[in-house]
């Protein structure tokens, strides 16, 4: 045993301050997740364990300066919605939240997920979709509308709300979750994948707020929620993973109780976020949100809408008051003013960049006691039958197949003709098919014919056997959808060549090389079939044979013939044919030689003045096909600027993926350096035990003897 007072160095050593009760503390907040992505640096200590003049032993620590702590710069989300998937290098989004075996989404995935969306008003359609459900429920209207951010007082804000039957906090959570949805194989219902919502508000804009109240049913009191789905808010906090911060209440006496499922802690947090990361400066502000609802209804507002690459908004809402417009590539303004000039091809004019006209045409079949108002006035339903002339009416069942479900509803009918300005000859064609009364194809052009061919034919049909795509703006590549595509395309064919000519185009018909029961030759002369009598038919007026037009942009009105330029021969020709042999003139001298030779000099003169004519006439065919050369060079550049752009969209999907899977490595590796470091901390903190057992041990057995 020591001496009193005296120091043993064999009884020192130093234990790390874990082992004690900093250990269960660190420990703990290892597994609720506190760890070095809080941008700290906790402070390293240790202790020594020395011998007291009692022969006891205490821990004396040992003080350590702890190491300044690095506050790092908040990143910033990019008002762009193509650049604001890009990560910040200076402050990288965690790789991974705990060491629980939890199945998580990463907050890059929203903004991945509306990546779907190409355009912008197909991402707004969406959100109509989810009113005119609700007319089941009781919805008679959806009011699109926009206002000011009250946060900063300038920006606009998007607000897409309906009178339908809301959600209860069940299916609030549903609504706001990725992939459920009770629509499936509902009849007359186009959304069945439970990501609309979702896709459709990230599309328009980084953040969104959901305000819902539901009427209580079965017995259960009106409830109404408040959920926020955030980019901004997961990003700029470098959030691993994506949270949804939402409320709940419940009317009880006439009164608004809050819903606790946890505890009070933690709905009074996602309060306090919603607030701080919302366009509403208070609770009671976003609680007067629900005035707009009477007694049920959803209202979705969409905030930081994305903005072009010259800093405004996609979304224009100055040029119209009563519309929302597209800014940039889907706004063309010589179709804008073909539009004021052709009032029945305006639909297909301006529905790429104007919410109002695209909306007019959205739905087949309009719900007659159902309004949707944009910024304050009604959206006039509109026909696309309405723009149509000359209608044909053809049903399409394609053939039998027992891969194909649903056999007897494999049948649609097809309504084509012309629009009604198609005499003015303007390039406007293609068929707009629906599916479950939903406009998934607006103007679709299956024949891509050279010149003329083809234009002013539009058409009509409801394809409920062909499954749409996930964002609702095309179709699955399927057997059945390249069936449907041959059939229009024959359909349209067969419809523009029979009737073309009624308004204002050359007939088209096939020609066809024939024998009848005068001996006739076909060759080409410049395009122009020409028809040459043999020498044992009568020949027409004298120098002239008359053709038939091949030309396939000739007027029909036209008549183009065949010159000779052998001016001997047909004077020999027509002396024969008047009897007029040459013994015959000598001897007669009947015959006026001069006059003869008059007359032909005045045929030549014809002949040369109809050349010229027939010069003049070839000149402006070929300055035209110069034009449709230039037009196809430049669909050239197009082409292989599209090509380009998309070679450039795959590299950035092959570099996403290839990010992903290195997110994933890292994720597992991580994972697998925290199980060590776990076991290793449980090991010290048994060993720790281990040691604070035996000091007990030691404390009681010095009591003992000093009792003795």
């Amino acid at each position: 045993m020591a001496e009193s007072g005296s120091t043993n160095p064999k009884s020192q050593s130093v234990v790390p301050d874990s082992a004690l009760g900093g250990l269960k503390r660190d420990l703990r907040n290892y597994e609720d997740g506190d760890d070095t992505n809080n941008f700290s640096i906790k402070k390293s200590r240790t202790t020594t364990i020395e011998n007291t003049s009692q022969g006891c032993k205490k821990i004396v620590p040992l003080d350590v300066k702890p190491l300044a702590i690095v506050e790092p710069e908040t990143p910033k989300l990019s008002r762009q919605f193509w650049k604001a998937g890009d990560d910040d290098e200076a402050a990288p989004v965690p790789l991974y939240c705990s060491n629980d075996a939890a199945v998580r989404v990463h907050p890059q995935f929203l903004h991945a997920n509306a990546t779907s969306h190409k355009w912008a008003l197909g991402a707004l359609a969406e959100l109509l979709d989810n009113s005119l459900d609700e007319v089941s429920n009781g919805a008679t209207y959806v009011h699109v509308d926009s206002t000011t951010n009250k946060r900063d007082g300038k920006s606009s804000i998007l607000i897409v709300e309906d009178n339908g039957g809301g959600m209860n906090p069940s299916t609030f959570r549903e609504f706001l979750s990725l992939g459920y949805s009770r629509k499936r194989n509902l009849v007359n219902r186009v959304g069945q994948y439970g990501n609309g919502f979702k896709t459709s508000t990230m599309r328009l804009g980084a953040d969104a707020i959901v305000f819902s109240r539901c009427r209580g049913i079965n017995g259960n009191n009106p409830t109404q929620s408040i959920g926020m789905l955030s980019y901004t808010f997961l990003y700029e906090t470098r959030k691993c993973e994506a949270i949804v911060p939402t409320i709940d209440f419940e009317l009880v006496d006439n009164k608004w109780k809050e819903i606790v499922y946890n505890s009070t802690e933690e709905w009074v947090d996602n309060l306090e976020t919603i607030v701080r990361w919302s366009p509403y400066l208070s609770q009671q502000d976003l609680l007067d949100q629900f005035n707009h609802l009477e007694e049920q209804g959803t209202r979705i507002v969409i905030y930081n809408l994305w903005e072009d690459d010259e800093g405004k908004l996609e979304l224009d809402f100055d040029t119209d008051p009563h519309d929302i417009q597209l800014r940039g590539v889907n706004r063309d303004e010589k179709n804008i003013e073909m539009a004021k000039t052709y009032p029945n091809s305006r639909h297909f004019l301006t529905y790429r960049h104007s919410l109002r006209s695209y909306a007019s045409i959205l739905y087949l079949k309009h719900p007659d006691n159902f309004r949707i108002i944009l910024r304050g006035k009604d959206v006039e339903y509109h026909s696309i039958l309405d723009d149509m002339m000359m209608t044909d009416e053809k049903t399409y069942k394609p053939t039998r197949s027992p891969e194909w479900p649903d056999q007897d509803e494999m049948v649609a009918s097809l309504k084509l003709g012309f629009v009604k300005d198609a005499h003015h000859h303007i390039d406007i064609q293609g068929f707009n098919v629906y599916h479950k009364n939903r406009l998934i194809k607006p103007f679709w052009r299956v024949w891509n014919a050279a010149g003329s061919d083809g234009r002013g034919v539009i058409g009509i049909l409801e394809a409920n056997f062909i499954q749409p795509a996930h964002n609702k703006q095309g179709f699955e590549r399927t057997v059945v959808l390249s069936k449907l595509e041959n059939r229009l395309i024959q359909h349209q064919k067969n419809y523009w060549s029979s009737r073309c000519h009624e308004i204002g185009y050359a007939p088209r018909r096939k020609q066809k090389n024939y024998e009848s029961s005068v001996t006739e030759t076909t060759r080409p002369f410049n395009n122009i079939n020409v028809v040459k009598a043999s020498s044992s038919t009568p020949a027409p007026a004298p120098f002239r044979t008359y053709v038939e037009p091949s030309g396939r942009n000739q007027s029909p009105q036209v008549e183009t013939r065949e010159r000779s330029y052998d001016i001997k021969p047909q004077i020999g020709s027509t002396i024969g044919n008047h009897g007029l042999g040459t013994s015959s003139f000598k001897e007669t001298g009947s015959v006026n030689l001069e006059a003869e030779l008059q007359r032909v000099k005045q045929e030549s003169a014809k002949l040369v003045s109809e050349l010229k004519r027939e010069k003049a006439l070839l000149e402006l065919q070929l300055e035209e096909s110069k034009a449709k050369i230039r037009n196809l060079e430049k669909a050239q550049r197009e082409k292989e600027l599209l090509e380009l752009q998309l070679k450039e969209s795959k590299a950035r999907i092959q570099n996403l993926e290839n990010r992903q899977e290195g997110v994933s490595t890292i994720f597992q590796q991580e994972r697998a350096r925290r199980d060590v470091t776990e076991d290793g901390l449980r090991r010290k903190l048994r060993d720790a035990s281990d040691v604070i057992d035996g000091l007990r041990k030691q404390v009681e057995t010095f009591k003992g003897k000093r009792m003795l």
